[in-house]
């Protein structure tokens, strides 16, 4: 069967509209008829299998919309059989089974201080009257030793024993078509198979039994709308006939309603407080509630993924309302105030999640199975899913990202963030929700726990709340996984050691999702270290250099000191904003006789890293090899003037890669045309070499492009590329037969452009006169400069007028 997506719920409290289930009910035909199609034709009011766009928004709960349950009745008058809705008689609240003691309202924890005549004697009657303050019972030792077992286990002496509660009536909820009862999951078998285990272990009779019954509407209502009860209690009032008309639908809502459901659900959710009342009140230790259908999915308004009412939700907020005595701040109580629900389902609770949402008083951690689109789907179960307001960081989700997690990667969650926030919280109670679909063998979860791997949760989470722990079922598929993995469980609830087992380390998605996890929950528990932002909340603040911003401050420091180039400070506001400390200029930049303009992008990481070379050190070196090798050329060599000018814009670095959205070329032609308006059309300089590598070739572009004087003095046009298309000088710039003459664009081999031969005169009228690098990482710029270095020496050697004239001439070199 498959499962629906959450309904949303809400971020704020504004008002919404009253929902179908609150509105009255017309029973005639034709209006009946009319409201079921326009639920048809709206596919906002029906729930789907696949995540709504709401869910993409990863900062906000789900907002609520008109209940799906609600819709039932109206899709099932417009049935062309439509079979009469019967009303239900009004509800009267069922008188307690025998067996079952109403509850005290007092937290019993079996304390009794067994004393000889001696040290009863030395008592003061003031110590007597503190014992019983404390709620610690003093008994005499001649007296407990002639005491029966019930005596004393009424006394709290001994072991309090581990509870369970099972009803075989709870089997009855099945689908309507009895053929397809072993089909369905959620089947009877399920918790037949777990009791049977249990009693053939011997494990039942070492355990108290604790009657089971029905919820009762006032308890159901502490988590669930009135509407809902209602809507839910109804079924079990119709015929089978009515029912059937009505199986599409809560297919869609993945469930199934027979007309004894209500009442399993009933007895489900009634179980699972009984336990959690005796263990409260010491008659058992902790225990084991064998129910169904589960609860987890169970949200307010509606049932889904099997579940009809949210047992662990609704027990939980009994717990509080029957036993907390609401201490002084910063006061420990002696009642329970603080509940625990540990949920290790397969499947997100996002019905859990939603009851507690804004509750600080429990706390509900999750581990799940989670990509988006596996059950419930969106990202109500993500890490950053924390809870809002008060509850603020008492919703802690922990998502696997994909399928076959087993043990190694649950124990590591555990030791990680489940046990040191837990034991943070310092619960009073302990809850699971006891699902074993992620037990190995379990088609629906598709992870690998195995029965040990749950029998040690158990035994690590039974420590907390002085051992006060009920295990209640939720999902888990497989008859004979959850029964073995039940039944681990089980013998470490009743003292038995946990069966030992070897653990391999954990895998890198788990250990990758846990820390993501304790990167979250850090800024709320202090267990989970120093809270640490992630990279686009520091970014936002202001907090974070890149790595390419501490290379451009290397270089320009390097350069200084080796070079004497010194930083110009823009006239311009907006290109001192984006381009601060990269123009450098060397002191005989307006009185030299050739003048060297080298724009480039070096430093920029992302373009000269590969996956084999992810050594910054090493980058660190190439950069400056590199630019002193051009620098001492054209300074040392040469006595060239000199002008820097560091554009620092991702390019890429493989051939399937686009050029950085971000960059903004307009800035870039504003730079380039300030350089060449602002230093070098004022500087004496009779030779002008422009020298582009990476996003500076765009920039010699545009030069060439919009400063078309520039003839009488450029005598040579170098570009040097990588993998992206170089840029394409304009027919209507005039100056194309200029530039094919004057320039050398030098492209890796593999650069698409050498593709097609019989193109290279379209090209060279374009592009300018395109050669064949052969660096050994041809697609990174920085290494076709190093490769590409003594060709260009020659070219510009070739190019000025006052270099050696037995040289001279084109250099011939074989173009592509």
């Amino acid at each position: 069967m498959q499962r629906p997506s959450p309904s949303p719920a809400p971020q704020t409290q504004a008002p919404h509209p009253v929902p179908l289930y609150a509105q009255s009910q017309p029973h005639d035909s034709e209006t009946q008829a009319s409201l079921a199609q326009s639920l048809l034709s709206d596919s906002s009011s029906l729930p789907s299998s696949q995540p709504h766009p709401s869910h993409s928004q990863p900062h906000s709960q789900p907002t609520p919309s008109s209940s799906a349950f609600a819709a039932a009745q109206a899709l099932a008058a417009a049935s062309p059989a439509a079979v009469p809705y019967v009303d239900p008689p009004a509800y009267e609240e069922p008188s307690p089974p025998a067996g079952i003691p109403p509850p005290t309202g007092k937290v019993g924890d079996g304390r009794v201080r067994v004393m000889t005549d001696d040290e009863l004697a030395k008592c003061t009657p003031a110590e007597i009257k503190e014992f019983k303050k404390k709620g610690v019972a003093v008994l005499n030792e001649d007296a407990v030793r002639s005491m029966s077992v019930a005596e004393l286990r009424k006394k709290g002496l001994g072991r309090v024993p581990t509870g369970f509660c099972y009803s075989s009536r709870m089997t009855v909820h099945k689908p309507l078509d009895f053929r397809a009862s072993e089909e369905e999951p959620e089947k009877p078998a399920r918790i037949q198979g777990i009791f049977n285990m249990l009693s053939t272990k011997g494990l039942i009779d070492r355990m108290e039994r604790i009657v089971v019954r029905e919820a009762v509407k006032n308890e159901i209502l502490l988590v669930h709308t009135e509407g809902h009860w209602d809507r839910v209690r109804a079924s079990g009032y119709q015929s089978t006939a009515y029912l059937e008309t009505c199986a599409d639908h809560f297919d869609r809502l993945s469930i199934y309603v027979n007309t004894e459901s209500a009442m399993c659900a009933r007895l489900s959710c009634g179980g699972v407080i009984e336990m959690c009342r005796a263990v409260a009140e010491g008659q058992i230790r902790n225990g084991f509630a064998i129910v169904r259908p589960p609860g987890h999915h169970a949200e307010p308004t509606d049932p889904m993924g099997f579940c009809f009412f949210n047992n662990a939700s609704v027990a939980a907020k009994w717990l509080r309302t029957v036993y907390a005595d609401d201490p002084a701040p910063g006061t420990v109580g002696k009642g329970i105030n603080k509940v625990l629900i540990l949920d290790w389902d397969v499947h997100h609770g996002n019905g859990t999640q939603k009851a507690f949402w804004d509750d600080p008083n429990v706390l509900y951690i999750s581990l799940h199975r989670h990509d988006g689109s596996f059950y419930p789907g969106g990202t109500y179960g993500a890490a950053e899913m924390v809870g809002e307001d008060a509850g603020e960081g008492f919703s802690v989700n922990i998502p696997f990202p994909e399928r076959k997690m087993g043990n190694a990667d649950y124990i590591y969650a555990f030791q990680q963030v489940v046990m040191p926030i837990a034991y943070e919280f310092a619960p009073d109670f302990v809850i699971v929700s006891a699902g074993y679909d992620a037990a190995q063998g379990d088609k629906l979860g598709q992870m690998e726990v195995t029965p040990e791997g749950f029998a040690h949760m158990t035994h690590m989470l039974s420590v907390l709340a002085n051992g006060k722990l009920v295990l209640a079922l939720e999902g888990g598929y497989n008859v004979d996984a959850i029964s073995k993995s039940a039944t681990a469980c089980v013998e470490v609830l009743l003292g038995d050691e946990p069966r030992h087992f070897s653990l391999d380390p954990a895998s890198p998605s788990a250990t990758n999702a846990v820390q993501e996890v304790i990167r979250v929950q850090a800024k709320y528990w202090k267990s989970m270290g120093t809270p640490v932002e992630s990279v686009e909340e520091l970014r936002q603040a202001g907090k974070t250099i890149s790595i390419s911003e501490v290379l451009k401050a290397h270089r320009t420091y390097d350069l200084y000191h080796e070079y004497d180039l010194f930083n110009i400070e823009f006239a311009n506001a907006t290109l001192k904003e984006a381009y601060k400390d990269q123009l450098l200029c060397s002191e005989n930049v307006y009185d030299c006789e050739t003048l060297l303009i080298f724009m480039h992008d070096l430093g920029a990481i992302k373009a000269s890293f590969s996956a084999t070379t992810m050594d910054i050190n090493l980058e660190k070196t190439l950069l400056l090899d590199t630019s002193r090798e051009v620098l001492d050329w054209a300074m040392h060599d040469h006595s060239y003037g000199v002008v820097d000018l560091n554009f620092l814009s991702h390019l890429p670095s493989t051939m399937a890669d686009v050029p950085d959205p971000s960059r903004n070329k307009e800035l870039e032609k504003m730079l380039a045309l300030y350089l060449w308006d602002h230093i070098v059309s004022i500087s004496a300089a009779k030779n002008v070499i422009l020298f582009g590598s990476g996003c500076g070739c765009s920039a010699l572009m545009n030069i060439v492009q919009n400063r078309p004087h520039l003839k009488e003095r450029v005598k040579a046009c170098i570009s040097v590329l990588g993998l992206e298309p170089p840029p394409e000088l304009d027919a209507s710039s005039g100056v194309r037969g200029w530039y094919k003459e004057n320039s050398l664009v030098m492209l890796p081999s593999t650069h698409s452009l050498h593709d097609d031969a019989r193109k290279a005169g379209k090209h060279q009228k374009k592009f300018g006169n395109v050669y064949r690098a052969t660096a050994e990482d041809e697609g990174r710029p920085i290494h076709l400069i190093k490769a590409s270095l003594p060709r260009i020496k020659e070219f510009v050697k070739s190019k000025l007028p006052d270099e050696d004239e037995d040289d001279g001439g084109d250099v011939r070199m074989g173009n592509s």
